[in-house]
Formats: C-alpha cells, structure tokens, sequence
C-alpha cells in the first residue's frame, strides 16, 4: 500500500530506385490530426489495477542499472538460494506475466484475446537461438523447426492470414557454420551467387557443394537449409509473416543471406520472409538499399522490421577486443536519424511498389519516430487498413503508445515472447542487459501508469 500512496503523491505532470541509394530529404509537416501518447486512460483502460501496479514496480526495478547489468546473475543466484518452486512463486505473477505471453495454448489464447479487444496483435517470440561455441546440435536444432512450426499455428489461429511469428536463424543453423559463411561472402555479388543458389535450393533445385566447406559442413549446410525451407514453405502456406531477427554483426552478413535466400523461394507474390534492421549501425541505410536491390534483381516482395537494435553495448565491447572499428552510431541521437531516414525511405518505396511488394514494421518506442512515421504515411496517402505499414512493441511496455495507434485505426503489434519461466527467463534477462537503454528510459510510461493508478483510486 505505501507504494501505491508514493505513485498517487506524484506530480501530474532517398534512394534512387532499385540501383542507387539517397538520403529522403523532404521536409516533416505537422499530422493533419494530432496524435498524443499522454492518454493513460485510453492506454491502460484493459489492465486491472493490480496489472497496472505490477507494471509500474517492474518498470520501476528495470530502470536500476546495476540489476539490468548482472540480471542473469541474480536470476541464477536466486535460484540457488530460494530453489526453483519458490522462485516461480515470487517470478511468475510479477516478471513473468508482465512481459510473457505464457507457456501452453490456452494462456497464450488469454492474452491473444486480451489484447485483442484492444485492437492489437499478436507477434510470437520464440526464446531460440545459439551463438558462436555452442556445440552443433541437429537434435536441438530439428526440436526447435517442431516448435516453430507449432507456434506458426498458434499464430495463424488466434491471428488469422498476416499474423507475425519471429524466428533466429541461429535456431536453425550452427552459428559457428552461420560465421564461416558470413567470413566467405564478403563481396557483394558472391553474396548474391549464395543467395540465389540457396534460394534455388529452397524452391526445390539441387544444392551444389561449397568449395571452401568441408563434406561434414556441406552436409549440415544441406540439413540447415532444408530446416528454413520447411519453416518458410509452412509460413507462405499460413500466408503468415515470418520475421527474421537480427543478431551479433560477426553473423548478420550470413543471417542476411539466409532470410533473402528464403525471400527469394517464398516472397514470389508478397513479403512472406522479411529481415531485421538494426539502426543503432552505422551502416543501416545502405544495407538497406542493398538488400532492397537483392529482392528487386530476384523479382520478389521485400519484408522490413526496423528497429534500434538490442546489441549495442555488446558490439562496442567486442570492436575493443577484436581492435576493430566501432559499427554502432555514436549517440542516441544519431541512432534516431537513422532510423527516421531508413523509415522515411521505406515508407516511399511502398508507394513506388504499388504497395504489396514492399511491406515495412515500424518497430520503436520512441514516439518522436513513431510520429514521424505516422505524418509520412498521410503524406504519402498510405491508409491504416493496407497492412503494408504496420507498428509494433514490446509487450508490456510502451501501452501509451500501442493502444493509442489502435484505437486510431492503424495495425499494431506486441512482440510476445512464448515458453516456460526457467526457459523464457535467462532470454528475457539478456534481452535486458541488451535493451538496457530502453528499459531505463521508461520514466514517462512510469508517470503515466502512476497517473493511471491515482486516477482508479481517487477519481481524477
């Protein structure tokens, strides 16, 4: 109760098309209907109280650094000392169900339906994914297509024809086979003779050996490939959205390839398989142009998921110790001016395409961004409802701001990660270390869910 008196004593408070690449220059106007995310009524009107004080303390402890930085070490500590039935007890009502959809059908339909009556929808996460040093393991890999492919279910029933499902091609394919690939394929156009021998394969051609992969790799190139074949072929036939997360920069070059050799099998009439744009890189926009070029030379949709990206600290560390230059934006700041550019960029080529052969996710909690999107959208005349540009958050986080693009009739999405506590938790925490920026920057939801609360309990 304390708690609640401290909340409710608060103050109120361009590119050329297809071959060369330029930055969109036009100018900002102002929306022709002001959008403002300060609605708390409007964001938390379908949480109860106790959900809305549940977010705030979470919120609340994420914004310490110290346990954003060791949370896997308290998780692992705590575990120890409480033992793991305690732990469950104390995790599962507050961290858990907070940013968690569940981990069986039945509680993922109770959020899906939750968030429905909202207007939003459902974008599934599986906790899957390896790095480099992790054992090869075709057992692991094999169980993880059998739960990606029964998620892609779950999506398609709750969501119907559209619906997202999120997938680590490091869940699919060793990483240490993802690193020599990426290592090989530098230049641009081996790049391209990659991609369309490996989409070839994927849309049922032959797979002719890689001179530089010895027979044991050749052939868990071969297993790999035929995984995101399977995973892409169940996806286009669910006429789902099958996004390919980005990671670490030592593998995207090869996770590029992946997704745009599925592209090039299952993007014939749409974007079915889209990659993941980490705007925190210096090099972002261009990767961009050039990947959008990849799709265009094949004759195939372009999917995009723009987002800051989560791996910043980390890519600083390791350009430390592998005495290399930094690949990430100096600031925030300069962040942001790659992300607009990129989104502004984007938002144009959807109407260049006509509309369904470029599809983009507006992925970001920064509202001035989000603004932006939503004045470059009227300007360019593309409508809420054509499902070419769509929004998305975190669950649990940014309600202000998800709710809000619901109610006025745009697409939303929540990024919901799916699975048991012991199994969603360890990801969940490196994801915090990753996002720690934004995670520590959610004072104003805070404000808001505070305002919200003083507003259930005393009327105003």
């Amino acid at each position: 109760m304390s708690i609640v008196v401290s909340l409710l004593r608060q103050p109120r408070l361009m590119c050329h098309h297809i071959v060369t690449c330029r930055s969109s220059s036009s100018l900002i106007n102002t929306p022709e209907k002001k959008i403002s995310f300060a609605d708390h009524r409007t964001a938390y009107a379908h949480l109860s109280r106790t959900e809305i004080l549940r977010a705030w303390i979470v919120l609340k402890l994420c914004s310490f650094d110290f346990l954003l930085q060791n949370s896997l070490k308290v998780l692992e500590h705590s575990q120890r000392v409480l033992g793991r039935g305690l732990l469950e007890k104390i995790l599962r009502p507050t961290l858990y169900d907070q940013f968690v959809a569940g981990d069986d059908p039945q509680s993922l339909k109770e959020t899906a339906n939750k968030l429905k009556k909202v207007g939003i929808k459902l974008m599934i996460l599986p906790s899957l994914e390896e790095d480099v040093g992790q054992k090869s393991d075709e057992n692991r890999y094999n169980s993880n297509v059998e739960v990606t492919l029964q998620l892609a279910e779950i999506a398609y029933h709750h969501g119907g024809p559209l619906s997202c499902l999120q997938t680590k091609i490091t869940a699919l394919i060793s990483a240490d086979l993802l690193l020599k690939l990426a290592e090989r394929n530098r230049d641009k156009e081996d790049q391209f003779r990659t991609i369309s021998s490996w989409a070839n394969y994927m849309a049922g051609g032959l797979l002719a050996p890689v001179s530089y992969l010895d027979k044991t790799e050749n052939i868990e190139l071969e297993k790999g490939l035929e995984r995101l074949k399977s995973v892409g072929a169940f996806a286009s036939g669910l006429q789902l959205r099958l996004l390919v997360d980005g990671e670490f920069t030592y593998l995207n070059q090869a996770i590029s390839i992946a997704a745009l050799s599925m592209a090039g099998a299952f993007n014939q009439s749409r974007p079915v398989v889209w990659n993941t744009y980490q705007c925190y890189l210096k090099d972002a926009f261009e990767k961009i142009c050039s990947e959008l070029e990849i799709t265009q030379r094949m004759g195939v949709g372009f999917g995009a998921k723009i987002v800051r990206g989560a791996y910043l600290e980390r890519e600083r560390q390791l350009s430390v110790e592998g005495n290399y230059p930094d690949p990430t934006n100096p600031s925030y700041e300069a962040t942001s001016d790659v992300y607009d550019r990129v989104v502004e960029y984007l938002l144009e080529e959807v109407v260049r395409s006509g509309g369904q052969r470029c599809n983009v996710i507006v992925a970001s909690h920064n509202e001035k961004s989000v603004l932006k999107a939503l004045t470059k959208m009227r300007s360019l005349g593309i409508s809420p409802k054509d499902n070419t540009v769509v929004f998305g958050q975190i669950y649990g986080m940014a309600s202000n701001i998800t709710v809000k693009l619901a109610s006025e009739g745009y697409i939303v999405y929540n990024s919901v990660p799916y699975g048991s506590l012991f199994d969603v938790l360890p990801y969940l925490s490196r994801r915090a270390t990753e996002n720690r920026a934004v995670l520590k920057g959610t004072r104003r939801e805070r404000t808001l869910l505070a305002r919200e609360l003083r507003a259930r309990f005393l009327g105003f």
